[in-house]
């Protein structure tokens, strides 16, 4: 029988803004082309996305054909998530990348576990990317606060209040206007 070894929770004092990524009609995609082809858009979607980090947020963590991302802020989420979503849109119109990416944005209190972060902010951040339709950013109306605060703007288009399941209370959402 192996021990357990205890994983570190570390609350972050800080609000930090969480995306999450999908890729649309990924399955389809493999079932159609193969697994060696579907491994290709994989490697290729992370390049794209390494490419656009610059320093200001890190990959979390792999989910199937979706990326969990962290920033220090709202702003440099949204900075980094709307470079994505343009590089994104930039391969597929040259034929460089086969999918639509669709993408869902939150702001809050994270906590720290090990290499991961779990909460309310990433379920919520997880929930609003599964309402995104394709080439899609939607973020919560905290993420346009936090670029209030920080005195930034983006456009938006209000979606308004939306239920996210698991959640009691409607989550306001905006797309980001392209």
């Amino acid at each position: 029988m192996s021990a357990v070894v205890p994983i570190a929770v570390v609350p972050i004092a800080d609000m930090a803004a969480i995306v999450f990524t999908d890729l649309v009609g990924f399955t389809a995609y493999t079932d159609v082309h193969g697994d060696r082809a579907a491994l290709d858009v994989l490697d290729r979607q992370s390049s794209l996305v390494h490419d656009q980090l610059s320093g200001q947020g890190r990959i979390v963590k792999e989910l199937g054909d979706g990326l969990m991302l962290w920033f220090e802020d709202g702003p440099a989420g949204l900075t980094v998530a709307r470079n994505i979503l343009a590089s994104v849109c930039a391969a597929r119109d040259h034929d460089e990348f086969p999918l639509a990416v669709r993408m869902g944005m939150h702001v809050g209190d994270v906590i720290e576990r090990g290499a991961d972060f779990v909460g309310q902010t990433v379920n919520i951040a997880s929930r609003v990317a599964d309402l995104a339709g394709p080439g899609e950013l939607l973020v919560t109306e905290q993420v346009v606060r936090s670029l209030d605060e920080n005195g930034q703007t983006a456009a938006f288009r209000p979606v308004g209040p939306t239920r996210v399941k698991g959640v009691g209370a409607p989550v306001w959402l905006h797309r980001l206007a392209t």
